[in-house]
């Protein structure tokens, strides 16, 4: 279970108690039906933490997407250009500075496509112009050919859809802060009842006895939720599914842990392995799977498992 999870299960059990045995026993001016409150805003924040994450999710990917296929077209293009236009002397010098750059970062990447458009542009324009006009540089990436003007748009596009992903990651901490604070709320008043119920009424009695139905934190915390980065897809075959999890998590777990299933050919999560802190590797999958990826830190205590985070498998790049 997620933590929230085991939290809202403690709140019901408290709930149930409070409810039957003191009704009228008052926490902080707060009542049952305060917790009944709390307890109702659980699932909708976990839901809105959902939305928030498969789109920040989708968003990264976009990134992503554009970033690897400016890559390819700034490497293939290249040579291409070089191939085809290998008598114009002014282009093939031009080329030379393209070649300089190393697409291995986010901002050589972009260089190298920046500087290779107006090249693209001038070689289509010197194909055209031979005596037998040959038609415009193209190369395809998931059967679509790209084009000088595509590239361009990438190019153009790229401030706009890196926004997006910084929206949708500000929506996803803002979502992730409600839960959070949602749960401390439900834990404390829940733990404040708990402690008044004890010190109120006297061993023996029924109020008393009916608090073990409570479950109570004894000895070593549960472990803290170890979260997942967006997926992406990848390895050789591009086929493969790579997890990453985010900085700190998994305090107090002895066991940290990654398991995916996929959907409609695994009934749950069978397909569990140690977290690999440099990233973990599935696969290979094949177009149109869909991977789900959560973690589980565990202790003697118990399990908590992460959010779940989902690709579906596309043709790849």
């Amino acid at each position: 279970m997620e933590y929230w999870e085991h939290t809202k299960d403690r709140d019901q059990k408290t709930l149930a108690v409070w409810n039957q045995h003191a009704p009228t026993l008052t926490v902080g001016g707060l009542g049952p039906d305060d917790l009944a409150d709390l307890i109702a805003q659980f699932e909708p924040a976990a839901q809105a933490r959902t939305t928030a994450q498969d789109d920040h999710d989708e968003a990264v990917r976009g990134v992503k997407t554009a970033l690897l296929k400016m890559k390819i077209l700034g490497t293939k293009v290249a040579q291409i250009v070089d191939a085809q236009v290998a008598g114009d002397s002014g282009i093939q010098d031009d080329l030379d500075d393209v070649f300089r750059i190393v697409p291995r970062s986010e901002p050589t990447i972009l260089a190298r496509a920046r500087a290779l458009y107006p090249i693209w542009v001038r070689a289509n324009a010197a194909l055209a112009a031979l005596p037998t006009p040959a038609g415009p540089i193209t190369r395809p990436i998931q059967g679509v050919p790209q084009t000088a003007a595509m590239l361009k748009a990438l190019l153009d596009g790229y401030t706009d859809v890196t926004q997006t992903s910084d929206d949708k990651e500000a929506m996803l901490n803002k979502k992730r802060g409600d839960l959070r604070t949602l749960n401390r709320k439900g834990d404390q008043l829940a733990k404040n009842w708990y402690k008044v119920a004890k010190n109120t009424f006297d061993p023996g009695t029924e109020e008393y006895l009916a608090l073990d139905q409570i479950p109570t934190e004894q000895g070593t915390p549960l472990p803290d939720p170890i979260d997942l980065q967006p997926l992406e897809q990848g390895g050789e075959d591009g086929l493969h599914v790579l997890a990453m999890t985010e900085a700190g998590g998994g305090d107090h777990a002895t066991t940290r842990e990654i398991e995916y299933m996929v959907e409609g050919v695994d009934a749950d999560f069978g397909h569990t392995v140690p977290i690999d802190p440099s990233g973990n590797t599935f696969g290979p999958f094949t177009v149109g799977q869909v991977v789900k990826v959560r973690t589980k830190a565990t202790n003697s205590t118990g399990t908590t498992t992460s959010a779940v985070r989902m690709i579906t498998i596309a043709e790849p790049l």
